[in-house]
């Protein structure tokens, strides 16, 4: 391909994790939340996406977030069911992406060095890290829950090259390869001239990525039919 990197330039490979390392919740799933919260599938997929920053940047707890999702109805004054919609925010997240989890080790083997970056609260990620025992093949877990930052905000980006970097050597910017589901925080990493892709579970294409920048192959099946009429509850579909 005319446009195929050097293959010793990439030594970093970094992933989102919604819509990158695992599907988003499938309509079934949020019309079960939506009805347990007493509101419309479209009312709760508007509040969801539009109060998340507050929640991903760990500024407000995650029963504050669903008391801004079911703020009007009586939801919102039910802590034993504000709750209970926290603990399934987490569970709905539960299929791993098979084409890019299974590429995890090949990438390893191959000795490049893995992290996630992920826009994702305290609470949330410490609980996937306990159900996702996958996410130990990573060198480097950012949630921005934990570093109160959210892409694309710059100072994400540096974190996440001084974290990789090592006393001996700092990481450069065109060592990093980044997947993100979202075009601004693709772009955002670009503006730091980290190497970023546009990638989803829907759309696909993470072949022609790994082809593009000189990587092992990942083994990529399309997905089914039924899943990929299945975007409702996709941030990109939102945003």
């Amino acid at each position: 391909m005319k446009d195929k990197l050097p293959i010793m330039q990439i030594k970093n490979v970094v992933f989102d994790y919604g819509s990158v390392l695992v599907w988003p919740p499938s309509s079934n799933a949020c019309s079960r939340v939506a009805e347990a919260a007493g509101i419309s599938e479209q009312l709760l997929m508007e509040r969801y996406f539009s109060e998340r920053s507050a929640y991903d940047r760990d500024t407000i707890s995650n029963i504050e977030y669903w008391q801004r999702i079911t703020r009007g109805y009586p939801a919102a004054e039910d802590d034993k069911l504000l709750h209970k919609l926290a603990e399934w925010d987490v569970e709905i997240w539960s299929e791993p992406n098979e084409a890019t989890v299974n590429w995890l080790p090949i990438l390893k083997k191959a000795g490049l060095t893995l992290a996630v970056l992920s826009n994702m609260p305290e609470s949330f990620c410490s609980a996937l890290e306990e159900r996702d025992l996958w996410l130990q093949t990573f060198n480097h877990r950012i949630f921005s829950g934990r570093v109160k930052l959210n892409k694309p905000e710059p100072a994400i980006y540096q974190l996440l090259l001084d974290t990789l970097s090592t006393e001996s050597a700092p990481c450069l910017p065109e060592e990093v390869l980044f997947l993100d589901d979202l075009k601004d925080n693709v772009d955002g990493a670009r503006q730091m001239g980290i190497n970023a892709e546009l990638y989803n579970v829907f759309t696909g294409g993470l072949t022609a990525i790994a082809e593009k920048y000189g990587l092992p192959i990942p083994e990529e099946l399309p997905p089914s039919e039924d899943r990929l009429r299945d975007s409702a509850c996709a941030p990109h579909h939102h945003y």
